[in-house]
């Protein structure tokens, strides 16, 4: 297990001291580079929107790609699982 470390990020305009693992430390600051990059792109969209609103419209879209990725992982799964069944009756024909 790796040691607990404190990192600091600014979020969306605000400083965080967020708790982690040494080895999770570079994803959590990658994590963090993301949102920011989104939370920009929507305010260079909505320049005047206010700030609070700016925050959910960041977190309905990080959601929606959420949903979308979830998405392809299952229909991913799924043909993953007819091609085993297509192998495995090749197999057997075989």
């Amino acid at each position: 297990m790796s040691e607990p470390v404190m990192v600091e990020l600014r979020l969306i305009e605000q400083t965080f001291r967020l708790a982690t693992t040494a080895d999770k430390k570079e994803e959590l600051e990658r994590a963090g580079q993301l949102l920011n990059e989104k939370f920009h792109e929507i305010r260079r969209n909505a320049p005047r929107t206010e700030h609070n609103k700016l925050v959910i419209m960041v977190a309905l879209s990080l959601m929606q790609e959420v949903l979308t990725l979830n998405k392809s992982l299952q229909e991913y799964a799924h043909c993953e699982r007819l091609l085993s069944t297509i192998m495995q009756d090749v197999e057997k024909i075989v």
